[in-house]
């Protein structure tokens, strides 16, 4: 059994029900410094010095750097009983902290220390983990409904959308992979509560900055690769190196490793004995094939066997993502292929993946893709499913992954009829240099007919006005966001709301203004 963990303020603090010695708990794992060598009971450790507290241990983490020893004293000053540095040096800042000080050298041994506060060392509770460019959140999310089928109890997740205990309770973590310390205390409370299986998108930078230390995982999911934060990684050679090495990891330690076919780098890179699925019926080199004849409807083979999977969502990226969760559910689980429809008939998608707007009569879909080959996907998705012209607004984020935007201004042109450049979270960029470089991506003459509209719910709205009966509108890049990032601060925003708002305006409409 696990140990209480109430997790409070944003998840940069958890409080326990049980104190615990710092001696008993540091024991082998780093250096212990206690000042007269008096012992000290913690009743909880945060990782924000900020939200310090009496009788809690204040968790200086490398990303801390040079000023590990100034938030020590900070939490210091607040009431921290004890500091447990990791790979930091709390030398300058810290002069006069005279607290207990735990040194731990490597982030594994913090997830080993907070397995051990949190009890969870021996839980059996099965942790799946997601990795890959895109189809995460996707496949977090149909892989946790199909648990809960199967196993008739809550399974929760977290990723992109949140913590997740059920559709109806997303708790905001902040980042797709959230911290150490809120990784590990909400394995604890899932322990606590009796989940039996938590699915975790793991995320490159969650890798690389070892937010994922100490954390048991039993399935290791390797989705696709593609370019995305590839300027965080020192390019994409790095970024492979850095997501193949979760995976190789996992399959070291025991875990199973269920991977795509279809992408030659994770052939190449992933561990023996991976358990594989790829596109097209008529293959010996996969353990589970899989095609898409009509949309909606998912054929899947496995050896001589096949069965068919009723109402999946739109997309042929959704039938992978669907078949990806067929083959965990056979390697994890033991699920026979017989018994994957009871379990993946009418799965659903979460929202902001080809998502319809109700008001569009089919003919407005939200999609996150924000990557060239997510991008490249959904517009040959909807190419199937438009009768007329296929329309597409999109952007880039500022201050990530500059070479990527002419990549998608390319696929955009090629792919689509109509296009809106417009903004996306620019952050700190300016949205006309970053339209700018999305264009330069554009061959001469442009293919498609294209606007700029720097201010999105302008672009939107000139979007819809120009749908003429058979057209389809693809708005791209922010899915489920409900925020739009600016100069630092984050405002209310969701393309849904404001897609639907204009179709609104629009319905009635007699005449429609044409494009151009």
């Amino acid at each position: 059994m696990s140990n209480t963990a109430q997790i409070t303020d944003q998840t940069h603090a958890t409080e326990l029900d049980k104190g615990f010695s710092l001696r008993e708990l540091s024991d082998r794992l780093g250096t212990l410094e206690l000042p007269d060598d008096e012992d000290i009971c913690i009743t909880g450790i945060c990782d924000d010095s900020r939200f310090a507290r009496p009788g809690y241990a204040m968790l200086c983490l490398p990303r801390s750097g040079k000023h590990a020893g100034e938030y020590a004293a900070n939490a210091a000053q607040n009431g921290a009983a004890a500091i447990i540095s990791v790979g930091v040096d709390l030398d300058a800042g810290s002069s006069d902290l005279n607290l207990p000080h735990l040194h731990l050298a490597q982030m594994r041994q913090a997830g080993q220390l907070l397995r051990r506060m949190f009890r969870t060392e021996g839980a059996g509770s099965h942790i799946y983990g997601i990795t890959g460019t895109d189809g995460k959140t996707s496949i977090a999310w149909m892989l946790r409904e199909a648990l809960s089928r199967y196993q008739d109890r809550p399974v929760w997740s977290c990723g992109t959308l949140g913590w997740m205990k059920s559709p109806d309770d997303i708790r905001d973590i902040g980042n797709t992979t959230p911290s150490l310390l809120t990784l590990h205390a909400m394995f604890a409370s899932a322990c606590l509560e009796g989940v039996h299986a938590v699915v975790c998108e793991i995320s490159s930078h969650g890798i690389a900055q070892s937010r994922i230390a100490g954390l048991d995982f039993k399935t290791a999911i390797w989705t696709n690769m593609g370019h995305d934060h590839l300027q965080d990684h020192g390019g994409y050679a790095s970024y492979l190196a850095t997501k193949a090495g979760f995976v190789q990891q996992v399959a070291a330690h025991g875990g199973n490793v269920v991977a795509n076919a279809d992408h030659a780098d994770i052939r190449k890179y992933a561990p023996d004995h991976t358990c594989w699925y790829g596109h097209g019926l008529f293959r010996d080199d996969v353990d589970l094939a899989w095609e898409q004849e009509l949309p909606g409807l998912l054929r899947l083979k496995s050896g001589d066997d096949e069965i068919v999977i009723e109402d999946i969502p739109l997309g042929d990226f959704h039938a992978e993502n669907v078949a990806c969760t067929a083959l965990t559910l056979m390697v994890s689980m033991a699920v026979p292929l017989t018994g994957l429809p009871m379990l993946l008939d009418q799965i659903s998608a979460p929202p902001g993946r080809m998502q319809e707007v109700d008001a569009g009569y089919g003919q407005v879909y939200i999609d996150y893709a924000h990557t060239p080959e997510a991008l490249q996907r959904c517009l040959e998705t909807a190419r199937k499913l438009t009768r007329k012209r296929l329309i597409m607004l999109f952007g880039c984020g500022g201050e990530r992954d500059r070479e990527k935007r002419p990549h998608m201004g390319e696929i955009a042109a090629e792919l689509a009829d109509v296009v809106w450049i417009t903004s996306d979270n620019p952050r700190g960029e300016m949205p006309a240099v970053i339209a700018s470089e999305i264009e330069h991506g554009m061959s001469q003459p442009y293919r498609a007919e294209v606007h700029l509209q720097l201010d999105r719910e302008q672009a939107i709205a000139e979007a819809i006005t120009c749908l003429q009966d058979g057209d389809m509108l693809i708005i791209a890049g922010k899915g489920h966001e409900a925020y739009m990032e600016v100069c630092g601060k984050r405002l209310p925003w969701l393309d849904a709301d404001i897609a639907t708002t204009y179709l609104h305006r629009k319905h009635g409409i007699t005449e429609v203004k044409a494009c151009g």
